[in-house]
């Protein structure tokens, strides 16, 4: 049974159009007529949450926070990245208003600067990503692709942090060189590993020129993992342009101490978006 006093309570605050277009989920979500996601203003446990970096960086609280701010979402580990920064700007617009401060320093004369972006103007660059969903390979091979998932990029980004802890590690002194020389190569070897897995989980069908689509997670796989570097990078390259959320990041500066204007843009970091 619905609450009727959150019902009453919580209204959405504003409308985003996706990259996506509402595509690539397992359960598409329930859009306007207008085809746009309702997003509602955070709460009181939000912001808490989304004032902690850590807790944004590792994942589940993102899942949270979209899961609070963007309910018509049914399940946030399935959507598409390119739309992750796009709802992240119109939940932090829906809560904390139309600017986001920056601090930029001047290339002229160094002073740091400390600007406002709209966030409006932000969303109003998006437009739909239309990238091709397939490509097909030399050998007539025809993969379809998918962009990477929420998940597939919190998995991405602890398999990440675990990687520099390990690469910091190899600089203990109590470490012979042989076993130094076993941690850097088991290293990179689960970074290639992960890679690969990651472009798989992408991978929704691979249609070789004679015989059956195959829609198998584990032959996908494995069939990855044998073909050259060339068909792989084709298949990364359509994973990566899909996984695009076209958000033009660039504005026009002005420096407050000498007043000289340059064309910057504003790096748009999840791990300390919602910070300050």
């Amino acid at each position: 049974m619905t609450n009727p006093l959150i019902q009453a309570y919580r209204k959405p605050a504003l409308y985003v159009s996706l990259p996506s277009g509402g595509n690539y989920y397992k359960e598409k979500p329930k859009l306007s007529v207008d085809g746009e996601l309702a997003i509602y203003s955070m709460t009181a446990r939000d912001e808490l949450i989304s004032k902690t970096p850590d807790a944004l960086f590792n994942g589940e609280a993102t899942f949270s926070l979209i899961k609070s701010c963007a309910p018509d979402i049914a399940d946030a580990h399935d959507m598409p990245v390119n739309d992750l920064m796009v709802v992240l700007i119109a939940i932090r617009m829906a809560s904390h208003g139309d600017n986001i401060s920056v601090d930029i320093k001047c290339p002229k004369c160094s002073h740091l600067n400390q600007l406002g972006v709209s966030t409006a103007a932000l969303l109003s660059t998006v437009k739909e990503n239309k990238s091709s969903d397939h490509v097909t390979l030399d050998n007539d091979f025809k993969v379809h692709c998918k962009p990477y998932s929420l998940a597939d990029r919190t998995l991405l980004q602890i398999q990440r942090i675990k990687q520099a802890k390990l690469i910091e590690a190899l600089g203990d002194q109590d470490l012979t060189d042989e076993e130094r020389q076993i941690r850097f190569g088991e290293t990179f070897i689960e970074i290639a590993d992960i890679t690969v897995t990651l472009i798989a989980n992408a991978i929704t069908q691979v249609s070789p020129p004679e015989g059956e689509k195959v829609t198998d997670y584990d032959m996908i796989l494995e069939w990855l993992k044998n073909i050259t570097k060339d068909d792989y990078d084709q298949i990364k390259n359509c994973v990566e342009d899909l996984s695009e959320n076209n958000i033009d990041t660039k504005f026009d500066a002005t420096c407050q101490a000498c007043e000289h204007t340059w064309k910057t843009s504003i790096d748009l970091d999840i791990a300390n978006f919602f910070v300050g």
